[in-house]
């Protein structure tokens, strides 16, 4: 089922983040839909939204695999002038607010893998894509990509990705042993709320505040915290 667009106008509950929102059936990308609009001047806060994705890609340019209409495929406009040792926070900042928005919806122990990938007891269930543009202007901006595997069964996954990936839908099964279709809009609802409420640190500097939310959201090994 296509996501509720006017229903995640209508309850969202964010400044600036969703002001303008594009949502497509597919697309190659949405950071390329999104480094275009930043490039003509959109508005901080422009969202792109897919159902599919025929060229996702993450980190070094590996291929993102999402089933048609059972991910959160999403890019999102930002306008914050980057210092030089703030380059790798948009990337954290993605992170924590799906990995909180996941523990907060669902109860589930979603944990941050350096530098970009969010899992569920060791498998992968989202990655976040951050990529640096100029507009028009010769402003910067930098376009927040990420993709959450959220309705996907086992089925859905590449017979490669089984053993490595899951989904929200997947994982809260297993703790609740009860299968049951996830609300992808209020799922990006809760996820853009946390993302502008860190977002909003790292532009008033507050880094050390977004580091201190990693740390306590980071993957641990499996000997940390047995002694």
């Amino acid at each position: 089922m296509p996501m509720d667009i006017t229903c995640l106008q209508a309850t969202l509950q964010t400044a600036f983040i969703g002001c303008q929102i594009e949502h497509h059936t597919q697309v190659a990308s949405t950071n390329d839909i999104g480094i275009a609009r930043g490039k003509a001047g959109a508005a901080e806060g422009t969202l792109i939204i897919t159902e599919h994705q025929t060229a996702g890609r993450g980190r070094y340019g590996r291929k993102w695999s999402a089933s048609p209409g059972k991910s959160l495929l999403v890019s999102v406009v930002l306008r914050h002038r980057l210092l030089r040792d703030q380059v790798a926070l948009p990337n954290l900042i993605g992170a924590i607010a799906i990995a909180q928005a996941i523990r907060t919806t669902h109860e589930l122990d979603a944990r941050i893998k350096v530098p970009n990938d969010v899992r569920i007891k060791g498998k992968k269930v989202a990655g976040v894509l951050t990529e640096l543009a100029y507009d028009d202007q010769q402003h910067p901006f930098f376009v927040l990509g990420f993709g959450v595997n959220v309705n996907s069964t086992l089925e859905d996954f590449p017979p490669e990705l089984r053993e490595t990936a899951t989904s929200v839908r997947i994982a809260a099964a297993r703790v609740k042993n009860q299968d049951t279709e996830i609300c992808r809009t209020s799922l990006l609802q809760i996820i853009l709320c946390q993302l502008e409420k860190t977002y909003q640190q790292l532009k008033t500097g507050e880094t050390d505040l977004i580091i201190r939310q990693f740390e306590a959201l980071q993957e641990r090994t499996p000997h940390e915290g047995d002694h």
